[in-house]
């Protein structure tokens, strides 16, 4: 097993990548060029949010009270990435938000995967008695 939950955050990432070149394809041939292209914006903002997230937890895990409160306070950062990208491009390109925010939610759709990869692993591997 994984006790460090390495693993899980591995899959998530897999499923995010995986993701990314998928979602921008039907996004340029539903919604045209600019339309994928606000969405891989929003997929690398989500990569980049979720690759902070992964560091900034990691080095968080100390047993020093202030250098948990030095990356406590910036992982205020990685909220601040999504809020710039989404205010400069949907202000920038308003009629490509509905891309843009599905783009920024490909971590959301990491971690479900990664839900539904355990769940159908632990149905398989794990019987209910």
């Amino acid at each position: 097993m994984d006790p460090d939950g390495r693993g899980h955050l591995r899959w998530v990432t897999r499923f995010q990548v995986a993701l990314l070149p998928l979602g921008g394809l039907l996004w340029g041939l539903l919604g045209g060029r600019t339309a994928a292209l606000a969405f891989l914006v929003g997929g690398l903002a989500s990569l980049s949010y979720w690759g902070l997230h992964w560091l900034l937890t990691a080095r968080m895990l100390t047993p020093s009270v202030r250098v948990r409160w030095l990356y406590a306070f910036l992982s205020l950062g990685k909220l601040a990435l999504i809020i710039v990208v989404l205010r400069v491009m949907i202000a920038r390109y308003p009629a490509e938000t509905l891309p843009l925010v599905t783009g920024v939610l490909l971590f959301v759709a990491g971690l479900l995967l990664e839900a539904f990869r355990l769940a159908i692993r632990s149905i398989l591997f794990h019987p209910p008695d």
